[in-house]
């Protein structure tokens, strides 16, 4: 009979060096994964007190995972053969052999791939995972690499992380599923020949646009707000600089696709991207842009770098930022609106005050409105807000709009506080 997986894992161990600690004071949970694409489940158990509260993801009490749990744990004779081993982990980046060579497919070879991945999920379950997921969603993985479908790129490594976690987010989930079903449907549609929203189809599929489909800006004085980068499964680590025109307070984006694969093509409308430390203020002599839903995309063309910004022109960006959280959310549902589904809306936001309780922040307008941080999306960069907005009066802050379970949360990028030292931007990201 083949060595049982515990054993394995004990001897792994052991080769490490690792030796046993005197008890399991530090150990607060365990999380064991079981089966496969039909009937995989996690099974939690977790210290409550000196007692220990089990619970498995099926709903089923005594199911058979956690049977298998038990036999892992010593508990019980070796794991039935009818549960099927654990798999093994996903690989954190794509073979080079299996990669594509950067070729845009069509968007219904896409929207196919896609479609299967949707019902893989829907009939596994995105929140336990199965080998049928991983191989659907690398699959996916390896027919987009390196191409310029940015927007699916970004809902896909996202989905891809959160899967690979000890303990997924369902809000994060949830978000991922819907904006891939609405990409889907995009695809369809485009696929078909049926009409879509401008702007629609680079927002959440992606593309380079050529120049000459750009519409063209002339003497634009731009402050850089926020940036955000991630890396992703794609070949290259996605760069995005948020840009305000302090004359008319309009909202732009730099996407860069900054290669970190040394077969990352270079293709013929991939924009390069501008340059300079954060924060930026920018005097733009020429410019391209891309129409779409706010923050547009946007190529600097030819440009120069001014000083650190000035306090008026801090003043005038606190100008341009909302203050009623009612009209946040009119921002929110117009954007959803426009491209059928809930999707992170940029704004500027400057709170009439903030609130703590235990140490976390609030955000609140001058109708005593709230705005909650979008903490079980993004626990880090809310703890380093919490910190630089109990320091000191914070004049606006920077980030996205997310549904998460029926609330409106802001996913901060970036502040604007008011401190001993001056106005200055932050930079949480």
């Amino acid at each position: 009979m083949a060595q049982r997986f515990a054993e394995r894992a004990v001897a792994t161990l052991r080769e490490q060096g690792v030796s046993a600690a005197p008890d399991d004071e530090a150990v607060g949970s365990v999380m064991i994964r079981v089966g496969g694409a039909g009937d995989g489940a996690l099974v939690t158990l977790d210290r409550v007190g000196d007692g220990v509260r089990a619970a498995c993801t099926c709903g089923r009490p005594g199911c058979a995972h956690a049977a298998a749990a038990l036999a892992l744990l010593g508990g019980a004779a070796p794991r039935p053969t009818g549960v099927p081993p654990v798999p093994a982990p996903r690989p954190t980046s794509i073979p080079a052999a299996a990669r594509a060579g950067g070729e845009r497919p069509d968007d219904a070879a896409i929207a196919e791939r896609l479609r299967r991945l949707l019902d893989v999920l829907v009939e596994d379950g995105a929140a336990v995972g199965s080998e049928r997921t991983d191989a659907a969603l690398d699959d996916l993985v390896r027919f987009l690499y390196a191409t310029d479908t940015y927007g699916l790129h970004r809902v896909l490594a996202d989905l891809r992380r959160e899967i690979g976690t000890a303990r997924p987010s369902p809000d994060r989930l949830l978000r991922a599923v819907e904006l891939l079903e609405a990409t889907c449907q995009v695809l369809e549609r485009r696929a078909a020949g049926r009409p879509i929203e401008p702007g629609v189809y680079e927002l959440l599929v992606g593309r380079d646009r050529p120049l000459a489909e750009l519409q063209t800006r002339e003497d634009l004085t731009l402050l850089e707000v926020a940036r955000n980068s991630a890396r992703t499964p794609f070949g290259y680590r996605r760069a995005e600089r948020f840009l305000v025109d302090l004359a008319t307070g309009a909202h732009y984006a730099e996407l860069v696709a900054v290669p970190i694969e040394a077969d990352f093509p270079a293709g013929p409308h991939r924009y390069a991207g501008s340059v300079g430390p954060f924060p930026r203020r920018v005097r733009v002599e020429l410019a391209a842009v891309e129409p779409g839903p706010s923050p547009q995309r946007i190529r600097l063309l030819q440009y120069h770098l001014e000083p650190e910004p000035h306090p008026d022109d801090l003043r005038r960006l606190a100008s341009t930022a909302v203050r009623d959280v009612t009209a946040l959310h009119a921002e929110f549902d117009a954007l959803a609106e426009r491209i059928g589904v809930a999707h992170p809306c940029f704004v500027l936001f400057a709170p009439a005050r903030v609130v703590f309780l235990d140490g976390e922040a609030t955000l609140v307008d001058a109708e005593d409105r709230v705005l909650p941080l979008a903490r079980s999306v993004a626990p880090d960069t809310c703890a380093a807000a919490d910190r630089f907005l109990a320091r000191g009066r914070v004049e606006l802050v920077v980030g996205h709009l997310l549904l998460l379970r029926r609330t409106l949360a802001f996913s901060p990028l970036a502040l604007l506080t008011d401190s001993p030292r001056g106005e200055r931007l932050l930079r949480l990201r």
